[in-house]
């Protein structure tokens, strides 16, 4: 008889609790698969932006400097120095800017001269170059160079990349965008973006990412 009532109050007791049971594992479920979502979901780029004691006198025509790797252990590839050059320049004219290319000054510096020689083995041509290159150059020199050239303001980009870290060689890759006054290098405007890698992103996308995080900060148009 006792077993029989011990049995019957189990029963009753067990539907009882099954209910509020059921619904805190069906809350707990949805917890942590949200907090699944969340943990796995890339953070949103943000830009740093610093006004420099220039600020307020943003020139128009600048020449753009070479991009150039900084922060890193194992080196920027030559194809993002050459992605973040094409989309930050682009972008900067798309803006209103007229842009010089460093680059170019340098070539033009130097006279090509070019000899033909004829031996037994044949022509062989031998091609000089003359003359200093930019790097040569007084900084004062350099100036009014481009200043010569109408140039009032130089545009740098920099990447850097700091040291893998973790089984999946997470890094953050950061692009840094700088207008400075080309009389006195004071800076007049920096921008600066990261972006991570690993789990969310691989290097050309957070790159990509980066530069355009940088540019986008609404301070440069």
């Amino acid at each position: 008889m006792l077993g029989k009532l011990w049995s019957t109050v189990r029963g009753r007791l067990l539907r009882a609790l099954a209910g509020p049971i059921l619904r805190a594992v069906f809350r707990t479920a949805v917890l942590v698969l949200a907090l699944a979502a969340c943990n796995f979901a890339p953070p949103t780029p943000m830009a740093y932006v610093r006004r420099g004691p220039a600020y307020g006198e943003l020139p128009t025509t600048l020449v753009a400097m070479p991009v150039v790797c900084e922060r890193t252990t194992m080196g920027c590839m030559p194809g993002y120095l050459f992605a973040v050059a094409s989309a930050t320049r682009i972008a900067m004219e798309f803006g209103g800017y007229s842009l010089v290319d460093g680059e170019l000054i340098n070539a033009e510096m130097q006279r090509r001269s070019t000899r033909t020689v004829e031996s037994d083995g044949g022509e062989q041509t031998d091609v000089d170059l003359t003359g200093r290159t930019w790097a040569d150059l007084p900084i004062q020199q350099q100036r009014d160079l481009l200043a010569a050239m109408g140039v009032k303001g130089v545009f740098q980009a920099k990447v850097a990349m700091d040291i893998p870290q973790g089984m999946a060689g997470q890094r953050t890759v950061t692009v840094l965008i700088s207008i400075s006054r080309l009389v006195d290098d004071a800076l007049i405007l920096q921008s600066e973006c990261g972006v991570p890698t690993g789990d969310f992103h691989s290097e050309a996308q957070a790159v990509d990412l980066a530069t355009r995080c940088a540019l986008e900060s609404g301070t440069l148009w």
